[in-house]
């Protein structure tokens, strides 16, 4: 055998070790000798794409049976379970991922038993036997799944909604008397537009407020610190406020008595009285409290836009407005810092901070104003030298058409010349 023979001889081994590694590594679905591909290939298929195919986890990790036999009942016996029932396949799930020593070297947030049966969901399903409650399966995907950060998976931030949504807008599925329009009213809301517009993942979905594992609606005096995880600052204030200072048993002004739960929005500013009155009394003396609020906004914010115009202005005219631009900075800052301050419904700060917001409104306006003066100065100034060269240029013309026709320049001359004579 020549040397070339032997090293292509060579190459042909080595290249059949590594396919042979790749296929071990594949979980064994491209060994021969593995029957469940038989007859399973749509499941084989839809399982090499997940997480758990990259983890050497085969069909009898999760259903039992024997790969290694080619006849039906063979491979169907050893343990076999099958099409897994939904409590069935909550304990084969939690087998693996309520282990924390399994989990950690993969970054996983263990998740136990215990967890699940405190849910909404656990408490249907387990408690209750309503096999329409959904297992893991129906939110992260049987065969095909995926980790929580590709954009494929179920549960992945951008499609948490869509994927709730698939049993909570059914009719078909929820218990008579729950609403089904929660994922529309959401979609049209601040979060849900700041979400799937503006691609913003850490925006507000289904489980940053009812949880995942352990879903539940939050209890009224649960609202305020669930929205308080996202909305710190507002939620101090909040608490540091005449609503948050109610006693626990009455305590029911929660943020979505303003600001709704699922079609969450900021209230417009000039609807803040109206807002009040659907609790106060007309003319009572909160519902006056939060008139004064709004129009104390309402003149902070026509500062800021009287500001903003002015800024606009300078720049028209050619003048450095790098300064302004600073302040207009700061009367922002003072802006966002009202409407947190609003929260506590407290006259002195919000009077405050509306009052400094005007100030320096006023001082950027005072600076367009004098420039506005200044450039109409210069414009009187020019308009005699403009009537000036208007003089100047029909002096000119008067002139040149005097020459042109060779008359002479002065009548009188002329005659006196016409009236002499030898």
């Amino acid at each position: 055998m020549s040397i070339r023979t032997s090293l292509a001889l060579a190459l042909l081994l080595l290249g059949g070790a590594g396919v042979v590694h790749s296929q071990e590594r594949m979980a064994g679905y491209l060994r021969e000798e593995y029957s469940c591909i038989m007859c399973h290939t749509d499941k084989r298929s839809a399982f090499l794409e997940g997480v758990h195919a990259e983890r050497g986890i085969v069909c009898v990790d999760c259903h039992g049976g024997d790969a290694a036999a080619f006849e039906r009942e063979g491979a169907h016996a050893r343990g076999f379970r099958g099409r897994l029932s939904k409590p069935a396949a909550v304990t084969l799930c939690l087998s693996c991922h309520s282990d924390i020593a399994r989990m950690r070297p993969f970054g996983i947030a263990p998740v136990t038993r215990e967890e699940f049966v405190t849910s909404r969901h656990g408490q249907r399903l387990l408690a209750g036997g309503d096999t329409a409650a959904p297992s893991c399966g129906d939110c992260h995907g049987s065969h095909a799944i995926f980790p929580r950060d590709d954009g494929r998976s179920p549960v992945n931030p951008a499609q948490v909604p869509s994927t709730c949504a698939r049993c909570h807008a059914d009719p078909g599925r929820m218990p008579q008397g729950l609403p089904t329009n929660q994922f529309e009213e959401w979609r049209a809301s601040a979060h849900g537009v700041a979400l799937l517009e503006r691609h913003n993942s850490r925006a507000a979905s289904c489980a940053s407020c009812h949880g995942s594992h352990t879903a539940l609606p939050p209890g009224v005096a649960e609202v305020a610190n669930v929205c308080g995880k996202c909305h710190r600052l507002e939620r101090d204030a909040y608490f540091g406020g005449v609503h948050g200072r109610l006693a626990e048993g009455v305590r029911s002004v929660m943020c979505i008595a303003c600001h709704s739960n699922h079609g969450t929005e900021a209230p417009p500013v000039d609807g803040i009285r109206v807002l009040c009155a659907r609790c106060h009394a007309p003319n009572s003396a909160p519902e006056l409290a939060g008139h004064q609020l709004q129009e104390e906004l309402l003149r902070a914010e026509r500062a800021y836009a009287e500001a903003s115009a002015a800024i606009g202005q300078l720049v028209r005219a050619g003048e450095r407005t790098r300064d302004e631009e600073v302040r207009l900075l700061t009367l922002n800052t003072y802006l966002h810092e009202l409407r947190v301050v609003a929260h506590t419904l407290d006259a002195e700060p919000i009077g405050e901070l509306a009052r400094r917001v005007e100030s320096i409104s006023r001082e950027i306006r005072e600076r367009a104003e004098v420039v506005a003066e200044e450039r109409w100065e210069r414009k009187l100034l020019i308009i005699p030298l403009w009537l000036g060269v208007l003089a100047g240029v029909a002096l000119a013309a008067r002139k040149r058409r005097i020459l042109i026709r060779g008359a002479p320049e002065n009548p009188e001359e002329t005659g006196s010349g016409k009236g002499s004579g030898p």
